[in-house]
């Protein structure tokens, strides 16, 4: 399911066989439209019985206010029993230390990459 109109997009994509939550995010990430997004995570862990990997493809970002990453931070904590690994697309700087600093403060495995191929790639390696 594909929810238009939102920052970020959330919906549910197949990579190499595998089933992802996939979060499309553009331009600056509001607290507002953070609040929304967390609905609709919610919703779709809910619907999950296992901890599905994560894709947040953030090449299209270009930033977040402070609350709407406070809000993130938090809705991580919450969900983080539901939540496997996150793949992060980014080529900025900015973004990748912001996931180092979340990684830390959450302890979650977060694998920085710089394309979707990259992801299918890494995935073939480890199936190999």
């Amino acid at each position: 399911m594909k929810t238009t109109n939102q920052n970020p997009i959330i919906e549910v994509k197949k990579i190499n066989g595998s089933e992802f939550i996939y979060f499309t995010f553009k331009g600056k990430l509001l607290e507002k439209d953070a609040a929304k997004a967390i609905v609709l995570w919610k919703n779709h862990l809910e619907k999950s019985n296992i901890s599905p990997p994560h894709v947040w493809n953030c090449m299209e970002m270009t930033g977040y206010e402070p609350m709407a990453r406070i809000l993130w931070q938090n809705a991580m904590k919450e969900l983080k029993s539901k939540i496997g690994k996150i793949w992060l697309i980014s080529d900025s700087t900015i973004i990748l230390a912001g996931a180092k600093i979340l990684s830390m403060f959450t302890s979650f495995e977060i694998q920085a990459v710089k394309s979707e191929k990259e992801i299918t790639n890494k995935l073939q390696l480890k199936h190999n």
